[in-house]
């Protein structure tokens, strides 16, 4: 008890509850709209001295322990860490959590003295002049916004930020811990992990540097991917921290919305045009751990996302988890001659960007949209295939009532009884059916592990890749991309593709990482692999193997297509499209 009563008497109840809601002075209490219900009245109340708040709307109310647990969605004993530790009070605990605590906040440290380095860097120094009139110039960033968000810029040398780093106490260990600075051990040095680039800090809720986005400035031959960023680490955990959550989570509370785009300089535009309540996936699916820290504020996200493949197929497999979590998504879709983006958007009319927040679409809206759009729903077979990919959908909502509401739905749009459409739902359930699909296939966020010789090939050419990247270059015209279009290939294939066009080059450490279904990193079980059969291969003679893998892979591709169009032979009774799955049989070679 006395842990509790010291921390409310080292902090002021006012001061923390404002880093959450504008408190405003009422006579001798403060006031503020409730973050827990909506009102057009304040009826949210906080008593200073007597360290207190109450809601005369909700009739929530509690100190600062209940507060933080009612905002952050966390129980009593996560509530006492965080305010122990702001209050700067050592709570008792055992010797092996003290030690793995002081390790977090080393690191915590480290990124916070770094991001203080580049953010320095950036505003101050004469090498940075490129990089400020990047972002005002061309970015259009307002001097304020870089300073709120801590943007910074670290020069191409070889080891400036770790000889700072060290000059101010830090020992190698911890930096190289921290992902900021790398190790060769063949040369025995250690250099930046991040050079020539402008540094986005990547804050946790509780608005700690965790890890870094490093955007290459100027592109040249040897620096890698376009963007770079820190690897896991004991405090960057990449599918549990949501970018601008620390800055965004009181503005989602109070309109009860969360709204997600992709980049970080989306999130930043936003924050800078008076929208505040954006947050970014930073390019990646959200996971499950995202949606349920998203959860602690709202169940109402808005999702806008790069129109391309990517983004789509990225956006679907968080939606997927997101509607499996209860959350209520709708889709936000700028015009196509608008901008590719959030950022784009906004420089070219903030007005469009506001109205298509305004006017996103319910998920299943949307997925009604993109799948009957265009369908022929005189022809009973295109019914029915439409009927099944959005049962699939349909199927995810864990609501029975309102699942059952939009099975009535798809009735009326179809002209079909509603027992048909449920006895094709538990078929659905039954046999596994697939569902929308942005761009065949969209990749899971926990790969199943297929079996089979086609897949064994494509684990052997992949682990060569991986081991010798720069084999892609050579044999990249003889890849079709028909031979990745499963689990988990695609999304390697895709990236490949996408850094190779970019860059002329394959960085393996910039590829996705994939679990499997028992969650593990399927890209170093490849590389594992690579070095179990192929320990003493050289660049010409992987070269050569992968050629060869290359003959097989195609040839029993060929044979499962083969099989597959049999198989639709044997089911198709109209004589045209007999014809036609013959002539695709025929086709192959």
């Amino acid at each position: 008890m006395s842990d509790i009563q010291t921390i409310k008497d080292k902090i002021d109840i006012v001061q923390l509850l404002q880093e959450y809601l504008p408190l405003k002075k009422a006579g001798a209490n403060w006031r503020a709209n409730c973050p827990f219900h909506h009102e057009k009245t304040p009826s949210f109340m906080v008593h200073k001295e007597k360290q207190i708040w109450h809601c005369f709307g909700c009739g929530k109310g509690g100190d600062i322990f209940t507060f933080i647990q009612e905002t952050e969605g966390i129980d009593f004993a996560e509530a006492l860490k965080i305010l122990a530790e702001r209050a700067g009070v050592k709570l008792e605990t055992s010797h092996q959590s003290e030690i793995s605590k002081s390790q977090k906040n080393r690191l915590l440290e480290v990124n916070a003295k770094a991001a203080y380095f580049f953010h320095n860097f950036l505003m101050d120094m004469p090498a940075a002049k490129m990089a400020r009139e990047y972002l005002v110039d061309k970015r259009k960033l307002q001097e304020q916004t870089i300073k709120d968000w801590q943007i910074g810029f670290i020069p191409e040398q070889w080891d400036l930020l770790t000889q700072y780093l060290i000059k101010k106490g830090f020992g190698i260990d911890d930096l190289i811990a921290s992902g900021l600075v790398i190790k060769n051990a063949e040369r025995k040095s250690n250099y930046d992990r991040f050079r020539g680039r402008i540094m986005f800090p990547i804050a946790d809720v509780y608005g700690n540097i965790v890890g870094f986005t490093g955007r290459i400035l100027v592109e040249k031959e040897n620096s890698g991917g376009k963007y770079v960023n820190t690897p896991q680490t004991m405090v960057y955990d990449k599918s549990r921290v949501i970018y601008g959550l620390n800055k965004a989570k009181a503005e989602i509370k109070a309109k009860d919305l969360a709204i997600v785009v992709e980049g970080q300089m989306d999130v930043i535009a936003c924050h800078e045009a008076g929208m505040t309540n954006v947050v970014a996936a930073s390019g990646t699916a959200l996971t499950e751990g995202q949606i349920r820290l998203l959860k602690r504020y709202t169940t109402n996200v808005a999702m806008a996302f790069d129109a391309d493949m990517a983004g789509q197929t990225a956006a679907k497999r968080g939606i997927d988890v997101a509607l499996t979590e209860g959350m209520n998504i709708k889709v936000i879709q700028i015009p196509k001659d608008k901008g590719k983006d959030a950022d784009e958007c906004l420089k070219q009319n903030p007005k469009v960007w506001f109205d298509a927040v305004e006017n996103a679409k319910g998920i299943m809206d949307w997925y009604f949209e993109i799948t009957l759009i265009g369908s022929d729903l005189t022809n009973p077979k295109k019914k029915q295939s439409v009927a099944e990919i959005l049962l699939v959908e349909i199927n995810k909502i864990p609501h029975s009532v309102e699942r059952d509401e939009w099975i009535k739905k798809l009735a009326d749009r179809l002209g079909v009884e509603e027992i048909a459409l449920r006895e094709t739902s538990a078929k659905i359930k039954k046999n596994n059916f697939k569902g929308i699909v942005i761009k065949k296939p969209a990749v899971e966020t926990a790969v199943e592990m297929p079996t089979g010789r086609l897949f064994m090939d494509l684990n052997k050419l992949w682990a060569l890749i991986l081991k010798f990247p720069e084999i892609f270059n050579t044999i990249n015209h003889e890849l079709q991309k028909e031979y990745f279009l499963s689990a988990p290939f695609f999304e390697l294939y895709e990236s490949c593709q996408k850094q190779y066009n970019s860059n002329d080059k394959v960085n393996p450490a910039e590829l996705p990482v994939l679990k499997t279904d028992k969650n593990e990193n399927w890209r170093d079980i490849l590389q594992m692999q690579a070095e179990c059969d192929y320990p003493d291969y050289n660049r010409v003679e992987a070269e050569k193997e992968a050629r060869k893998i290359l003959l097989d892979i195609k040839k029993n591709w060929i044979k499962n297509q083969r099989e597959e169009l049999n198989q639709q032979l044997k089911k198709e009774q109209d004589k045209d499209k007999q014809n036609a799955i013959l002539k695709k049989i025929m086709e192959l070679s």
